[in-house]
C-alpha cells in the first residue's frame, strides 16, 4: 500500500484533496486516556526542521530516535529536497547539528546522525485497534500538540491511523503507550464517494497513513551535490505543479474568467500567465471580435500545454539519471504522468472555447 506525493497530487488533478485542516487532540477520548504522558515529557526528543527555499521559509516536525545504537533525526524527506538552507533545532531552541544525511531508498523519509542522544525508542509491530498519538507541532499553530486516534490499516511499510492529523504533521512522530515509535505522520488523502463504499468504514473520509521505519535501506549522500542535483529539479517539479492546480481549478469555475493566483508563479508560467489574462481581460466586450478571441485563448492554452509536456519530459529523463533513489525515481516517474495528465485537460479547455 503505497502512495507518494506526487501520485496524491495526481489524485488532486482528479478532484481528490489530499490534506485538511491542522487539528489539536481531541479530550475524552479512550486512545488519550491510555497515555500517561504529553509531549512537554518527549519535548527534547522532539524537533523543527527549518527550511528556506524559492523565498520562503517553512517549519516542519521531526524527531529523534534510536536506531542500532545511534540517535538520529527523523522527517519527511520531501520537505528538505531543493531547501537552500536547513536549520535544525528543538522546541526548547537548543540547536541540533545533524553529523550525515541518509536518504530511505524506498520511501519519504529521511534520517540525519546525531552525535548524542537522548532518542525515542522503536516500537513493536502495531495491531489494529491499538491506541497511538501523532506528537509534534503544525506550522500554523506553532505550538507542541498531541493527536489521537487508533491503528485501522497495517500494511508492510505504512499503517492507517484515526488519528486526525493533517498535513502539516508529516515528519512528525506516531506514538504507541509506551513512548516507542510506531511510525511517522505521513500523508492524507481524501476518500471519494463510491458505491462500493456506502456503509463502510471508507465512505466520505479522510484517510491518513503513515511510514513505518522497520526494515529500511538508507543511502548515505554528500548533500549539497544531490540536493543540486536532484532535490532543486524536485522542488521545481512540485512548485509548478501546485500552480498548474491553481490554473485548472480557476477553469473550472470559470474557465474564461481571469486567473487569480495566490503567490508568485515560477518562470515561464509566470509571464505566460500574464499574457493570458490580458487575452482575458480585453475580451469583456467581445462583440465582432469574438472569433479572434477563441482563437487567441486557444493558442494560449496550447502555450501552457506545451509547458506541462516539455516539464513531462524533464521529469521523465530525470528518474533515468543514476545515484536516484528508487523513491525519487518513483517520484519523478509519477510528475511525468502527472504533468502528461495536465497536459491533455489544458488541450480539452483550448479546444472547447469554440
Amino acid at each position: 500500500m503505497k502512495m507518494n506525493r506526487a501520485r496524491a497530487l495526481k489524485s488532486g488533478l482528479s478532484g481528490v484533496l489530499c490534506c485538511g485542516l491542522p487539528f489539536k487532540g481531541f479530550g475524552g477520548s479512550a486512545a488519550e486516556l491510555t497515555f500517561n504522558y504529553c509531549s512537554e515529557d518527549i519535548i527534547e526528543n522532539l524537533a523543527t526542521v527549518q527550511t528556506e527555499a524559492q523565498g520562503q521559509t517553512k517549519n516542519i516536525g521531526g524527531f529523534i530516535m534510536m536506531m542500532q545504537g545511534q540517535p538520529y533525526l527523523i522527517t519527511a524527506q520531501h520537505a528538505l529536497l531543493g531547501a537552500d538552507r536547513l536549520h535544525f533545532s528543538s522546541p526548547s531552541g537548543r540547536e541540533i547539528k545533524p553529523r550525515r544525511i541518509e536518504l530511505s531508498t524506498q520511501s519519504d523519509v529521511v534520517r540525519l546522525a546525531l552525535a548524542d542522544g537522548p532518542g525515542l525508542a522503536e516500537g513493536t509491530a502495531p495491531e489494529m485497534g491499538s491506541p497511538v498519538a501523532v506528537f509534534g507541532s503544525t506550522e500554523l499553530e506553532n505550538a507542541q500538540t498531541e493527536i489521537y486516534g487508533e491503528v485501522n490499516g497495517i500494511g508492510a511499510d505504512i499503517i492507517e491511523i484515526s488519528a486526525p492529523f493533517a498535513a502539516e504533521n508529516s515528519g512528525c512522530p506516531v506514538l504507541n503507550a509506551d513512548r516507542q515509535v510506531l511510525a511517522m505522520a505521513s500523508y492524507t488523502r481524501e476518500s471519494r464517494d463510491h458505491i462500493m463504499k456506502t456503509g463502510t468504514r471508507f465512505e466520505n473520509r479522510t484517510r491518513r497513513f503513515c511510514q513505518r521505519l522497520n526494515g529500511m535501506q538508507w543511502q548515505a549522500v554528500n548533500w549539497k551535490k544531490f540536493n543540486e542535483a536532484f532535490g532543486v529539479p524536485y522542488l521545481n517539479c512540485r512548485t509548478m505543479l501546485d500552480d498548474i492546480s491553481q490554473i485548472l481549478n480557476s477553469w473550472a469555475e470559470g474557465p474564461l474568467d481571469v486567473v487569480p493566483f495566490e503567490g508568485r508563479p515560477q518562470k515561464p508560467l509566470g509571464a505566460w500567465l500574464e499574457k493570458h489574462n490580458a487575452i482575458v481581460s480585453e475580451s469583456v466586450d467581445i462583440g465582432s471580435g469574438r472569433r479572434e478571441f477563441y482563437a487567441a485563448y486557444s493558442e494560449s492554452a496550447a502555450e501552457l500545454s506545451k509547458q506541462c509536456r516539455t516539464q513531462s519530459r524533464e521529469s521523465y529523463l530525470l528518474a533515468e539519471q543514476r545515484g536516484l533513489t528508487d523513491f525519487l525515481i518513483d517520484e519523478f516517474e509519477s510528475y511525468g504522468a502527472v504533468f502528461q495528465a495536465a497536459a491533455d485537460i489544458i488541450d480539452r479547455y483550448g479546444s472547447s472555447t469554440y
